[in-house]
Formats: C-alpha cells, sequence, structure tokens
C-alpha cells in the first residue's frame, strides 16, 4: 500500500507551507510528501525542498491534463494552481491526503489512513453547517434535486483523505457535465465540483466532525485563540486533525494565528509579529486586504468577459 501526502505551492505561499510541513513532521509523520508547483515564481526554501519531491504540472501524464482542463471549463472563479489538488488521483499512490498551506497539523496525519478502510474519502470539517453558501448559489435547488439531506454531505476540499480509484475520475467529470447542465446551481469553485462529484458517484465518505466521532471542528475561526483551543482538546479527550485558517490569507493578526509560527525561531517570530502588528494597528493591513480582495473580483470578472 503506497500512501503520502500533496501539497501545492508557490514562492508567495512558501512561509506557510514551510509551517505546515513543519507541523506534519513535529506530529511524527513520516509519510512521503510530494509538493506540486502552483504556478508563478517557484518555492525556494531550502527546508520544504529537504522534505518534498518537487512536481510540476508537466510531469504528470496526458490523461491528467486533459481532466484539468476539462475541470478549467467551469470552475471560472477557481485559480488554475487550485485544481492541481486533483492531480493525486494520477498518482502511483493507492491512497494519499491533500492540505491546503494555511493548515497545521495537529495530530499524526497516517492515523486518517486507518479510518479510510472502509470509506472512498475522510475529512474533519463543518462545512455541513454551512447550509451551502459557501458552495452555491441555489442550495435549495441542489436539495429540490437530490434531497434535503444533500447538503449534510458538504466537503471542505483544502484538507482531505483519500482512496483513489478511476470511478473517483469519472464521477468528477461527470460533475463537470452537471455544472454545465446546471450553471446557476453551484459556484464555480472546486469544493463544490467536488461535493457534487461524490453526490453523484455515491461515494462512501466519513466525517469525523460528525457522529459517532465527534472530533472537533477544525476551522481556526471556531476559536478566540490558543488557549481555548487547547481547552477545547482537552474535553472529554477530544480529538482534532488540524487547524484551518480558511477565507483569507492569514498575516498573524488574530490571537488564534500564533500557531501560524511555529517553525519559526524566537527572533524571526518576533519579527513577523511586529511587521504584522504595525500594519494592523495603522489600519493599512485591514485596508489592503480590501483592495486585494475587491481587484481580484474585477479581475476574475474581465477574465469571464473576454472569453
Amino acid at each position: 500500500m503506497k500512501r503520502g501526502i500533496y501539497l501545492v505551492a508557490n514562492k508567495r505561499s512558501q512561509d506557510m507551507c514551510e509551517n505546515l510541513l513543519y507541523s506534519i513532521r513535529a506530529s511524527g509523520c513520516t509519510l512521503p510528501v510530494r509538493l506540486i508547483h502552483f504556478g508563478g515564481e517557484a518555492v525556494s526554501s531550502s527546508y520544504i525542498l529537504s522534505q518534498v519531491e518537487f512536481l510540476r504540472y508537466e510531469h504528470f501524464p496526458d490523461e491528467a491534463k486533459t481532466f484539468i482542463a476539462n475541470m478549467r471549463s467551469v470552475l471560472t472563479d477557481c485559480p488554475l494552481g487550485f485544481l492541481y489538488r486533483f492531480l493525486g488521483w494520477f498518482s502511483d499512490w493507492d491512497e494519499f491526503i491533500y492540505a491546503d498551506n494555511d493548515i497545521v497539523a495537529l495530530c499524526n496525519w497516517e492515523i486518517l489512513f486507518e479510518h479510510l478502510t472502509n470509506f472512498d474519502l475522510v475529512h474533519a470539517d463543518e462545512e455541513y453547517i454551512t447550509k451551502g453558501a459557501f458552495n452555491y448559489d441555489r442550495p435549495d435547488l441542489l436539495q429540490a434535486m437530490f434531497g434535503d439531506s444533500v447538503l449534510e454531505s458538504a466537503i471542505t476540499a483544502g484538507h482531505i483523505a483519500v482512496k483513489r480509484n478511476a470511478k473517483m475520475v469519472d464521477d468528477i467529470n461527470e460533475a463537470v457535465a452537471w455544472f454545465k447542465k446546471y450553471p446557476h446551481i453551484p459556484k464555480k469553485h472546486d469544493q463544490s465540483l467536488l461535493h457534487v462529484a461524490a453526490i453523484l458517484g455515491k461515494w462512501n465518505n466519513l466525517n469525523l466532525c460528525k457522529p459517532p466521532h465527534y472530533w472537533l471542528s477544525s476551522w481556526a475561526g471556531d476559536y478566540k485563540n490558543s488557549l481555548q483551543l487547547i481547552q477545547a482538546i482537552q474535553n472529554n479527550g477530544s480529538k482534532i486533525s488540524h487547524l484551518h485558517y480558511s477565507g483569507s490569507t492569514p498575516k498573524g493578526n488574530l490571537a488564534i494565528q500564533d500557531l501560524l509560527f511555529s517553525v519559526d525561531s524566537d527572533n524571526a517570530r518576533l519579527r513577523k509579529i511586529t511587521f504584522v502588528g504595525s500594519k494592523f494597528l495603522s489600519g493599512y493591513l485591514s485596508g489592503q486586504e480590501s483592495f486585494n480582495n475587491q481587484y481580484a473580483k474585477v479581475k476574475r470578472y474581465f477574465k469571464r468577459r473576454m472569453k
């Protein structure tokens, strides 16, 4: 049984990727890691390159490239590099874990493969409580089509453990066709596509945050600070897989984000906190984030109009 972890990163996400790798290794996980280049300037961190097998899109077979191009035809709100997470289905690993960079490992992820034995996909998140707000423009129509409980099987695509098989690839391609048939229902993002594929293909998925396992929420936004996180873990022996700082690029200005500096020395951590803190207190950080978000939306709009 061949197993490993896939990451996707470039120079821009290098700091978070370095911290993620450090947290994975610090947990005791010895799984091999493959890093797929996101695009743009490549990572240069000596620590990252010492821990991973570095791959580019060009290293994958033609069928994988055709697969990515097919998804790209409907996922217009999703940067191309985000889709490279799906290249794991074209590897020689029987089972794999994919993780976004804005994640910190809080346990040895090898335990996830124990749960994967009887399932197609294992995840640990509370996307199912959002009522489809982040995946669908018309979640009500999805429910009308597949039943009222369909939104309870939602998946956060930023962290998944997968038992690879060819049928899943076929199901994702079928989901692309569904997106073309019902473009008004889903948001044009990889996470909603993965959910639709799981629905159409009747994947046997396990969410460790749901009964009977009751693992803690993996979203950083559910915890005020690290103290609250530690106290939650101590409650009746609760388990948690990771912490996901999803929603925007974490800058370190919130109390719960201190785990993002775990790989740094004391001096490096203090320099980063001082730099981020000065921008945050001056109001520059929040203004810059607002500008960047608006700019990204405008750029995506014009790209769609030009097609």
